[in-house]
């Protein structure tokens, strides 16, 4: 069970985070299953959903979830000493600055970007 939002379950993602063309691929739905430490369940959906893509910005989207899966597991595994979601997101914001991106980088970054923030806590209420 993921310790997210304090409260033992992550918040819902944002539904139809990112479409492709006229079909709408559902990243969103993979990074709750990354958040709720469901990794085999988002590698099967990633697999399922990589033979539609039909963009350079959604392969990016998924390339950057292959990445978050591939990280959670081997830190989960210990394998992978520390995984700093504040430091990816400050990357891929970094990343969304740069003059020569391409759709793919866009992709990416504005996926890195989204996890970031579903996975950042919630701040306690004074």
């Amino acid at each position: 069970m993921s310790r997210v939002n304090g409260k033992g379950v992550a918040p819902p993602v944002e539904q139809g985070a990112l479409k492709t063309g006229s079909k709408s691929t559902d990243i969103a739905e993979v990074m709750q299953l990354i958040v709720n430490s469901e990794f085999e369940a988002a590698k099967k959906k990633v697999t399922s959903m990589s033979a539609s893509v039909r963009t350079e910005r959604m392969r990016g989207s998924l390339a950057a979830v292959n990445g978050i899966i591939t990280s959670m597991t081997k830190k989960k595994e210990g394998s992978l000493p520390s995984w700093d979601e504040e430091r990816a997101v400050r990357a891929a914001h970094q990343i969304l600055k740069s003059e020569m991106l391409d759709d793919f980088d866009k992709g990416y970054s504005e996926t890195l970007v989204k996890y970031g923030k579903l996975t950042k806590p919630a701040k306690p209420q004074a």
